[in-house]
């Protein structure tokens, strides 16, 4: 009866073109609840829905590292689809790596990092490569750009932010968490790959990606911050040897929904200027959390957002963080971890 009802609300939304409602709904439990109904509200809340697909150009000899997208690409597809056949896995691993070519090609300000292939698998299964180029190309000039440049460190800062936001909401869990060395590029995977490779079930990445592309680029921060608060029992409870390993990895249990309400709170509790002030943690200034709002949540529907100002962003000379080569390391040593374990996965 609730899906039904919600269902209900996204259709009429759509009707009425009333883009703010379906940034609600995503709010809502179960999100927009099908596949199907993603496949049409995706493209509306991130620009596309009246297509500004072109003939694909792009090449892998102009990029600057096509054989860390080949290895990534054949490592995608593990957990989902299930029961996905080695002929349409292949297909789809094909499509995948002609979306990434594509994307990295038409922008060469943006830098591909290990864990960018496992969102535009998310897209490319909803919508189909045709519709999942250009979808996923909005999200990685908007949403991800800090990700996607020549240096960490707006991603150190995000990170930062995070352990702020646990700071202010529990004051106790933050000292233990300290006392134990435990640094927040614990979570840099989560940031990076929107969670697509930190919970198994389809489904819940799915509903997830529904709030990320319904809510400010910051979203994801506040999503970390809400998962280690709803963790702080059992944290606390460890033992601190194994703290760190903890946090790392999300139990597959959670509660999705609780989740999503906890970080909505989270983001209304903190503002991103009033984060950054009461932290004085300073994201650059055409950080893409920063910009956000001037270039995407002014956008109403059918508005077509300006590339061309994006890209003249700097992507360089930015300041590095002290502790950022060790973020760094730690993100490759639990990446080949990964590997190991899973061969065919990332």
């Amino acid at each position: 009866m609730l899906r039904a009802k919600q269902v209900e609300n996204i259709l009429k939304a759509i009707s009425n073109k009333d883009l703010e409602q379906l940034k609600k709904l995503a709010r809502q439990p179960e999100g927009f609840v099908y596949d199907h109904i993603r496949k049409y509200v995706w493209p509306i809340l991130l620009h596309t829905q009246h297509g500004n697909y072109i003939v694909e150009k792009g090449s892998e000899k102009d990029l600057a590292d096509p054989l860390q997208i080949a290895k990534d690409v054949e490592r995608s597809l593990y957990y989902y689809p299930q029961d996905i056949s080695p002929v349409l896995k292949a297909q789809k691993q094909q499509e995948l790596h002609c979306m990434l070519v594509e994307i990295l090609w038409r922008n060469p300000n943006l830098k591909y990092y290990q864990g960018f292939h496992d969102i535009c698998t998310c897209f490319l299964l909803v919508l189909g490569k045709k519709a999942a180029i250009p979808a996923a190309e909005n999200v990685a000039l908007f949403f991800l750009r800090d990700a996607m440049m020549d240096s960490l460190e707006p991603i150190s800062k995000q990170l930062r932010l995070m352990s702020s936001i646990i700071e202010y909401e529990d004051s106790e869990l933050t000292s233990f968490l300290e006392r134990c060395n435990v640094m927040p590029y614990y979570a840099i995977s989560w940031i990076l790959t929107w969670f697509s490779h930190d919970f198994e079930k389809y489904e819940k990445i799915v509903r997830l990606f529904d709030l990320f592309i319904s809510s400010e680029a910051i979203m994801p921060v506040y999503l970390s911050s809400a998962i280690i608060l709803l963790r702080r029992d059992e944290i606390l409870k460890a033992d601190r040897d194994i703290v760190h390993s903890l946090v790392t990895r999300i139990p597959q249990d959670m509660d999705i929904e609780r989740i999503i309400q906890k970080s909505v709170q989270l983001q209304e509790k903190y503002a991103v200027l009033q984060l950054q002030k009461q932290s004085g943690i300073w994201l650059h200034e055409e950080s893409v959390i920063n910009t956000w709002d001037n270039d995407w949540g002014t956008l109403k529907w059918g508005d077509v957002p300006d590339h061309l100002r994006v890209s003249k962003y700097p992507n360089s000379q930015l300041t590095k963080e002290v502790w950022e080569d060790e973020m760094l390391s730690e993100w490759n040593k639990r990446r080949r971890a990964s590997i190991i374990d899973e061969p065919d996965f990332l």
